[in-house]
C-alpha cells in the first residue's frame, strides 16, 4: 500500500505545481478537478489504511 500511496502524493504534488504554474483558466480548472479527485483518492487510502492497522 505504500508505493500507492506514495505515488498518489506524489501526483498530487505535481498537480499543485501545475496549478501554481498555469496562467489558464480552464486548464487551471482542469488541473483543480484532477487534484480534487486525487485528494479524494488519497483520503480513502488513509481510512483504508488506518482500518487495517
Amino acid at each position: 500500500m505504500f508505493t500507492k500511496t506514495f505515488t498518489i502524493e506524489r501526483h498530487i504534488e505535481e498537480l499543485r505545481a501545475e496549478l501554481r504554474g498555469t496562467a489558464d483558466a480552464e486548464e487551471a480548472g482542469n488541473i483543480k478537478a484532477e487534484l480534487d479527485a486525487m485528494l479524494l483518492v488519497a483520503g480513502d487510502l488513509n481510512r483504508e489504511d488506518e482500518m487495517m492497522a
